[in-house]
């Protein structure tokens, strides 16, 4: 368990944020601000083109992708406090959250991100431990991508779906059977499961949006 491959590309992060009104006894409304980046010093496949400039889906192409050295990203996250009950913590009452980020699409399969909530914590007074939640992830496919897939429609003549985006909707409720056990029920709805891909039983059509239940236990101690 010690075998560390330690011969990758390195990938570097860096972050600042700015926390206030984090005090236990604080009056405001508690927030956070952050914004990051990062960079992989890899190599990475382009997602349309080849060495000779062909799309991968030409029938001249060599079907070997062009490589880009590096890749980076850029991201922004924000929680928001909106109410905060008399005496409550920074993590009461009822917060909002948000990030975006985004990344070169001639080598990112999604090449923008965007999610947010909003949390609704101990506003039930016989339930104090116990979280409400409503939430939407949606990430977008690259350019590069959605280009490949209409070339490939154009060479072949073969219809399939274009890949656009995915997006999930959440409901959710966190109930603290006991201190350091809680149990969290999830709904979620997916839109263009896997981007909008092919159905493996008839590529013509895409995989179908569909819901998704699931029971969630979290033990801490």
């Amino acid at each position: 368990g010690t075998n560390f491959r330690v011969n990758d590309p390195p990938l570097l992060m860096g972050e600042v944020q700015y926390r206030y009104n984090q005090e236990k006894d604080s009056r405001g409304l508690a927030g956070i601000v952050r914004l990051g980046g990062w960079h992989h010093f890899g190599k990475f496949d382009d997602l349309r083109f080849d060495h000779a400039g062909y799309s991968l889906a030409h029938p001249l192409s060599n079907g070997t992708a062009r490589q880009f050295r590096g890749t980076s990203g850029v991201y922004g996250i924000v929680d928001q406090q909106i109410y905060r009950p008399e005496g409550g913590g920074p993590d009461s009452g009822i917060s909002v959250f948000s990030r975006i980020s985004g990344a070169p699409s001639d080598r990112n399969l999604v090449n923008f991100f965007w999610d947010g909530g909003i949390v609704f914590a101990g506003m039930l007074p016989a339930r104090p431990d116990d979280k409400f939640g409503a939430s939407f992830i949606y990430a977008r496919i690259s350019d590069w991508a959605c280009a490949l897939d209409r070339d490939l429609v154009a060479f072949s003549g073969v219809s399939q779906p274009i890949r656009a985006f995915e997006m999930t909707i959440e409901l959710s409720y966190q109930a603290q059977i006991k201190p350091g056990w809680t149990m969290q029920p999830v709904f979620q709805y997916i839109v263009h499961p896997g981007g909008h891909v092919p159905d493996p039983v008839s590529p013509s059509l895409a995989i179908k949006s569909g819901a998704l239940v699931g029971l969630r236990s979290t033990v801490a101690f």
